[in-house]
């Protein structure tokens, strides 16, 4: 009987004829590296904004030229790194906006454990955040402005009241979302409550907690916004306020793409803590993995 020298087959055909099934399944926005599509999608948006003024299709006064609008950011960059106005107006900004992510993540995850772990959170306190949830939060930067004052805690409360609800709701569905098999489990071998709190429902809810995390991110920012736009005093809010009063628009636009960046900055710092602390995910299912 002859012997095969050469060694067992390091795959069988099924396996390559499957990958190959795979890599031809993947659209070409999945095979085009992402440092590719998004610069690229980003020049086709200013194309036909170019071509919109070209065209005369609205005032310039109301979409300045990306040329000038270009000009008017580098003046702001080589403003920020020099020291001036610009840089002091946004660590105000980025104060407001650290302090109120951090207060919305204590207070959104902590309200959203206990409506997801108590009757009473379910039965009492959640009506409350749902018809608060209702109102138009907007209406609120002249109450925190009253109560706070006009410095930076006005704004902190304001980001902090916008970002705070979708971490609180995405807390309470990610602690609920719990394996039925998995609870009937830790309770045949009587886990504790905390037990099945810590070892269960917590590593099940934490990407659920970081999507939570991860609009609320954004969401700090234009909280703080609101509340200079509103309340006055130093940061973004109140220069985009000034410029638009004076017409100066390609400024407004600056000032937003700053402001945009930063937002997108947030967001990729959260999403790279949540590859780090939900490492049993595949990177594929967590949104913003790839940044």
């Amino acid at each position: 009987m002859a012997i095969d020298r050469e060694g067992p087959a390091t795959e069988a055909p099924w396996e390559d004829d499957e990958a190959q099934d795979l890599a031809s399944r993947r659209t070409i926005w999945e095979r085009v590296p992402r440092w590719i599509t998004v610069p690229l999608f980003g020049a086709v948006l200013v194309l036909v904004w170019q071509v919109a003024v070209w065209m005369e299709i609205t005032s310039e006064f109301v979409l300045p030229p990306p040329a000038e609008v270009t000009t008017e950011l580098g003046q702001m960059l080589g403003n920020l790194f020099t020291g001036g106005y610009v840089l002091e107006n946004l660590w105000v900004t980025m104060q407001e906006v650290f302090i109120g992510l951090l207060l919305a993540a204590i207070a959104g995850i902590g309200l959203g454990i206990l409506i997801a772990e108590t009757s009473f959170g379910r039965q009492v306190v959640l009506p409350f955040v749902i018809g608060i949830n209702a109102a138009p939060k907007v209406a609120f930067a002249p109450i925190f402005v009253a109560w706070l004052g006009f410095g930076i805690w006005a704004k902190v409360a304001m980001g902090a009241f916008i970002a705070f609800f979708p971490l609180l709701i995405d807390t309470a569905a990610g602690l609920a979302n719990v394996d039925a098999d998995q609870a009937k489990l830790f309770r045949a071998i009587r886990a504790s409550r905390v037990q099945m709190f810590f070892k269960l429902k917590l590593p099940g809810g934490l990407p659920f907690i970081f999507a939570g995390l991860k609009t609320a991110s954004v969401l700090a920012v234009v909280g703080a916004i609101v509340g200079e736009f509103l309340g006055g005093g130093a940061g973004f809010g109140s220069l985009i306020r000034i410029a638009g009063s004076q017409l100066a628009i390609a400024r407004v636009f600056g000032f937003v793409a700053i402001l945009s960046v930063i937002g997108y900055l947030l967001y990729a710092v959260v999403a790279w803590v949540e590859r780090r602390v939900v490492f049993w995910r595949s990177s594929e299912l967590i949104p913003g993995a790839g940044m």
